[in-house]
């Protein structure tokens, strides 16, 4: 019997012992001290929208093409440098146009040296020659019309045969005809249809000629425009055709961003709403545009199905270029001096959405509703007022009364 009650004192002493220590484990940790990172509540303007990424170009841009063949002898320029209008870009290989240019400025002065020739009746000899002739033929026709008013004179008196007359009026037609032909000659040495074939002619060789000048000049390839090259696909040496991309220039004080939106969050963007675009090359700066135009057909973009938003941005510093991979955030709905919290506050999901309200050093799990929200502050409808204090999660996880201060104290 008294080895009975003995092992029930040495049973309701551990179990004692076992009591007093949970109690004492649970006291000291509501009584332990947890530093953890806090935040206040406070209004600030806050937006929401859609987050995405997107690719810039420019507004204006030129493809510089080859207008010949050739092979590049010269580039003048680096991709990324600044040119004006005009400026050489590269040179092609002139040798052959250059060839090509003398033989036509050659046959032009032939073409129009025979045309001259036949407007002015042949050379200065040939026409001298011609006038000689003429001048004969005139002494000809005049020594014939002397010699038949003389012979009529004669006939009239009986003094000579008639057939003399004749003789001397057949002589004087002749002289005449030969002085005609002369003076033909002299005016009008080609018919009207040769001078035409002439002119044609010039008209053609003149033709050759500006187009070797102009396969000369586009040897030398000019900047369209004022602007940047970001594009130079050709070396020295590479052999290029007619047509063939030599280099793209573009201004790039305004640049458009191809923004690709996801279906689902097609419907929330509209033509006007504010865009906001960030760089992961130059952390910290943002560029502000707008949309501009909306997508006219949902396409794929490797495994999303996407459609293009375009929004322009002004670009003064000249710091964007074309095809860099954009941060891009269509702000669809703001709320001026909204009282928000760190959207890392923000614990559970649905009707469980509660924050650790900070009280008197201690935790205090709080049922809230919630707004709009970003990628770093949540509106807050219900449950917080402005000047509460709530914890943010860390490395030690936060429980209904646990004793906190704050880690920059």
């Amino acid at each position: 019997m008294a080895n009975h009650r003995f092992r029930w004192r040495w049973l309701l002493l551990v179990v004692f012992i076992v009591v007093a220590a949970i109690y004492f484990v649970r006291w000291d940790r509501r009584r332990t001290v947890r530093v953890v990172e806090m935040a206040e509540v406070e209004r600030q303007d806050i937006h929401t929208g859609v987050i995405t990424n997107g690719k810039a170009e420019p507004i204006e841009y030129r493809e510089v093409r080859a207008e010949i063949g050739g092979e590049v002898i010269g580039l003048f320029v680096r991709e990324g440098d600044r040119v004006v209008q005009g400026q050489r870009l590269a040179e092609l290989n002139q040798r052959e146009i250059v060839s090509e240019l003398d033989h036509a400025r050659a046959e032009l002065a032939a073409a129009q040296d025979a045309l001259r020739l036949l407007k002015q009746g042949g050379t200065t000899l040939e026409i001298e020659e011609l006038r000689t002739q003429r001048a004969q033929a005139k002494r000809e026709r005049d020594e014939a019309a002397r010699m038949v008013a003389q012979n009529e004179r004669l006939v009239e008196k009986g003094a000579i045969a008639r057939i003399e007359l004749d003789q001397s009026r057949n002589r004087l037609s002749k002289a005449e005809a030969d002085l005609a032909l002369i003076e033909e000659k002299l005016n009008h040495r080609y018919d009207p249809g040769e001078i035409e074939k002439a002119e044609a002619r010039v008209q053609a060789d003149r033709a050759a000629v500006n187009l070797a000048e102009s396969r000369l000049r586009s040897s030398s390839v000019l900047s369209p425009l004022t602007g940047i090259v970001y594009s130079i696909p050709v070396r020295v040496g590479d052999y290029v055709k007619m047509g063939d991309l030599l280099a793209r220039v573009g201004d790039f004080r305004q640049i458009r961003v191809r923004v690709y939106v996801d279906e689902p969050d097609l419907g929330k963007v509209a033509r006007g709403q504010p865009v906001l675009v960030t760089w992961d090359g130059l952390p910290g700066k943002q560029w502000q545009g707008e949309v501009d135009r909306l997508p006219s057909e949902v396409k794929d973009l490797g495994t999303r199905k996407v459609g293009e938003v375009s929004c322009t941005l002004k670009n003064p510093d000249l710091e964007l270029l074309p095809n860099m991979s954009l941060n891009v955030e269509i702000v669809t709905a703001t709320k001026p001096q909204a009282l928000s919290i760190p959207r890392d506050a923000l614990l559970g999901s649905g009707s469980n959405q509660h924050v650790f309200l900070v009280r008197d050093g201690t935790l205090l799990t709080q049922l809230v509703q919630t707004g709009i929200s970003n990628t770093t502050r949540v509106e807050i409808t219900r449950g917080l007022k402005e000047g509460d204090t709530v914890a943010l999660p860390g490395e030690t996880p936060l429980r209904d009364g646990m004793h906190v201060k704050d880690s920059e104290e």
